[in-house]
């Protein structure tokens, strides 16, 4: 894709750090921004660990047992495997893991059938029971459906109710979100993680606040100086936002805000229109 060059000549753009940083002013584009960027990260992560899950599960023909992997003390996961009712499932615990550029902590539970990885419309249900993402907490469920074609896809779904919340144990709720019907393909298997592609709408709040009700759209493909362009998000784990992609938050009462994303930083775009 060549978007960034072309949206480069149509736009200034501003680069935001991908960490958190303290705003003199609340909910700035900017911070709007990296919250939006973020949450969606957390929640791919989520989506790309529970497809890691179903297709291990799979390679171990869905017999019963418990499998752990230590890197050194303090640092592992652990995948605890059982059958009830001819529904498999799959408890993975998480202590300090790194997935990608992200630090797990707890638990996430993963629920599907009997040999049913990569075929057609088998669902398998994710459980976020007690997760930590860099020590935020993420809670809520989700699903994903496969969808046979050339290249592995899945449709994905966040149920409403999913919530990430500050670092720290109690601390206020940063976003909720969810996201129906969100599209996932897997492009190509890499060294350093799968190359994903998204493209799908992710709505909810900031910071609890009915009036900072978002919208988070990204287009499979966008028109930008006549050219038809590919939209979608680009996630492999050796980046620590995403590969490429635009992304287009809506909140009422705000002009729209596009960002582009550049694995290690997001491109906060000029406020305008892109078909």
């Amino acid at each position: 894709m060549k978007s960034k060059n072309i949206i480069i000549a149509v736009f200034a753009v501003v680069f935001l750090c991908h960490c958190k940083t303290e705003e003199a002013e609340p909910y700035t584009n900017e911070q709007i921004v990296t919250d939006n960027a973020q949450a969606a990260l957390y929640f791919h992560t989520l989506f790309r660990e529970a497809e890691a899950v179903w297709a291990f599960i799979h390679e171990k023909d869905y017999e019963e047992g418990t499998y752990t992997e230590t890197i050194r003390p303090n640092v592992s996961k652990e995948m605890v495997h059982t059958i009830n009712n001819n529904a498999h499932n799959v408890t993975v615990t998480y202590s300090t893991w790194t997935s990608g550029h992200l630090t797990l902590m707890g638990k996430i539970t993963v629920i599907f059938g009997k040999d049913s990885y990569r075929r057609d419309a088998m669902v398998a249900n994710i459980y976020f029971t007690d997760i930590s993402i860099n020590w935020q907490s993420v809670v809520g469920e989700a699903s994903m459906k496969y969808i046979s074609g050339e290249n592995d896809r899945y449709s994905f779904t966040l149920i409403e109710g999913a919530k990430i919340f500050e670092e720290g144990h109690g601390k206020p709720e940063l976003i909720s979100a969810t996201i129906n019907n969100g599209q996932y393909e897997r492009l190509s298997k890499e060294s350093d993680g799968d190359l994903w592609a998204y493209a799908g709408e992710m709505k909810g709040q900031l910071r609890n606040d009915p009036s900072l009700s978002y919208t988070n759209t990204v287009a499979a493909t966008l028109t930008v100086n006549n050219e038809t362009v590919d939209g979608r998000v680009y996630y492999n784990m050796a980046c620590k936002t995403a590969r490429q992609g635009i992304s287009r938050i809506k909140i009422e009462g705000r002009p729209d805000v596009y960002f582009e994303y550049f694995c290690s930083e997001y491109g906060l775009l000029s406020v305008t229109h892109i078909e």
